[in-house]
């Protein structure tokens, strides 16, 4: 009796469902090897090498801003300034970063460089930011977190990414207004910004060089007189503002990009310095 009681109960121990033994739940990536990761498959997007026609498309300065990160995800305003020996990376109230930039690696269909902990790709795409259109789009990745934005060619030294043509749209009242008055056309519009009490200064060159303020105030013109040559401001001339939808003329180390509003409606040509 008692050795089938030692049998049963040794057959009962069989029976039991054996403890499993832990498994480790997968570690999380770093930041590292995340953007180990997001920068292998951009390049692989990319693709094979790029022509020296190609190439020449990605080389000298850029400047590209943003809001989103690539996933539609609220990481703030950024903005990115990529000289040929320096880039930095900005977000306001979060500070800079940056570095020497790499050798470029230039693609068929883009660019990347690598500066300090910054990897950047640009890629020659249209890109709507603010009621403009740029021809770049650029990707940023930081800290495991991929920032998308627009880009354009050239740098304003002030630091400004759009300077004063960012709110054209608002000031296109009071340039149509004082377009209406120049003699020799096609006019630029070289600067406009509000002047606080329903005024704005519009600042003009026509086809024959000639150079006017124009001062507004609701749809009337006020001022409109002769600019002398040393009247200029800081950021006067880059860019150029024209209307219509004929492209401007080109013009050596001058690119013309669309001009957008809001609604998509294609506003005139913005001219900017490219060299």
């Amino acid at each position: 009796m008692g050795a089938a009681l030692v049998l049963s109960a040794g057959a009962l121990t069989a029976c039991q469902p054996q403890s499993e033994a832990p498994v480790e739940a997968p570690a999380t990536p770093s930041d590292a090897e995340r953007e180990a990761a997001l920068a292998a498959e951009q390049l692989a997007a990319l693709g094979a090498a790029a022509s020296p026609q190609q190439r020449a498309a990605y080389e000298g300065e850029f400047q590209a801003s943003g809001g989103l990160d690539a996933l539609g995800m609220g990481e703030g305003a950024w903005e990115l300034r990529l000289l040929t020996d320096y880039a930095q990376f900005s977000r306001p109230g979060l500070g800079e970063d940056g570095g020497i930039p790499g050798e470029r690696d230039y693609r068929e269909r883009g660019m990347r460089v690598v500066a300090g902990a910054v990897t950047i790709t640009i890629i020659q795409q249209a890109c709507t930011a603010s009621g403009l259109e740029l021809p770049y789009v650029a990707h940023v990745i930081y800290e495991g977190v991929v920032y998308e934005g627009c880009a354009r060619r050239g740098v304003n030294e002030g630091g400004e990414t759009g300077g004063w043509a960012s709110v054209l749209p608002d000031l296109l009242p009071a340039i149509d207004t004082c377009l209406a008055r120049v003699e020799s056309r096609p006019a630029r519009v070289t600067f406009a910004t509000p002047l606080g009490g329903g005024e704005t200064s519009v600042r003009l060159r026509e086809a024959d060089g000639a150079r006017r303020e124009c001062i507004t105030a609701g749809n009337q013109v006020t001022v409109f007189e002769t600019l002398s040559d040393i009247d200029r401001r800081g950021t006067e001339g880059d860019p150029e503002f024209q209307r219509g939808a004929s492209r401007p003329a080109a013009q050596t180390c001058r690119t013309a990009e669309r001009a957008m509003a809001r609604s998509g409606e294609q506003l005139g040509w913005l001219i900017r310095r490219s060299c």
